[in-house]
């Protein structure tokens, strides 16, 4: 019994760990989206950089979903990382992984979402089975 109130404590500080951190990548993105971009005098940024722009929010998107639905949420996050890098590397053969500001945000609580849904499910499994 002891071991599942541990279970549950660990469980819930990962998902409020994962939130906590969604919405700092919210805020981000926020910050992101209302700050002028990296645009020359007179030129608008291209169709590419906003398509990359928005592959990007998608991701932060997914963080959110992952307030209800954790695993749908992570998947969502990941995916359009994944499909955000694929449309670059389409447009100009190059990979353009920036791990840190790009990925790293997003991807860390995917992951961690991904992983309370995981042990959530685990632990219900056990809970039932000790009530069979």
């Amino acid at each position: 019994m002891r071991e599942q109130e541990s279970n549950v404590k660990l469980i819930k500080l990962m998902r409020w760990t994962a939130r906590v951190l969604s919405v700092l990548v919210l805020i981000l993105a926020i910050t992101i989206l209302v700050t002028p971009g990296t645009e020359v005098e007179g030129q608008t940024p291209s169709v590419a950089y906003w398509i990359l722009l928005v592959m990007w929010c998608v991701g932060v998107l997914g963080l959110l979903i992952a307030w209800r639905w954790e695993l749908a949420g992570a998947i969502i996050a990941i995916f359009a990382l994944i499909t955000r890098d694929m449309f670059y590397f389409s447009l100009s053969r190059q990979s353009f992984v920036d791990f840190g500001m790009v990925w790293l945000p997003i991807l860390i609580p995917a992951l961690i979402f991904a992983l309370v849904w995981w042990l959530d499910k685990k632990a219900k499994e056990k809970m039932f089975e000790a009530r069979s």
